[in-house]
Parts: C-alpha cells; sequence; structure tokens
C-alpha cells in the first residue's frame, strides 16, 4: 500500500514541475523571443545576445531565481 503512495506522490511531483517549466519556458519566450527548447527539466535558451542582455536586465534575473 505505501508503494502505490509512493508512486502516485511522485507522478504528482513529476506533473507539477512539468508544468512549472512549462510556465518558465513560456515567460522566456515571450520576454526574449529568443528560440527555447524543453528537455525534461531543463529549459534551453539560445539566440544572439542572450548572455549581455542577461547580465543588464534585472527582469530575467528575478524570473530564474523563483524556481531554484
Amino acid at each position: 500500500m505505501m508503494e502505490r503512495l509512493m508512486s502516485r506522490a511522485q507522478a504528482l511531483a513529476g506533473a507539477a514541475q512539468s508544468r512549472q517549466v512549462a510556465k518558465l519556458a513560456a515567460a522566456m519566450q515571450s520576454m526574449l523571443g529568443s528560440k527555447v527548447q524543453l528537455e525534461g527539466p531543463n529549459v534551453i535558451l539560445s539566440g544572439h545576445g542572450l548572455m549581455k542582455r542577461w547580465l543588464t536586465d534585472p527582469a530575467l534575473r528575478f524570473l530564474s531565481s523563483g524556481f531554484k
């Protein structure tokens, strides 16, 4: 019985993580307009001048701090 409970809890946590990752990817896509890829729990951004903008735009740093 406990195994079923644990597997259900893991499934719910995985679904919640997927929703948060998709939410982060959508927010970054709208803010940056750059290429956003999802690979499991990772969000991969690519685009010209992305690092420079990341360093100068406090909104981008704040966005990523909520998902640690």
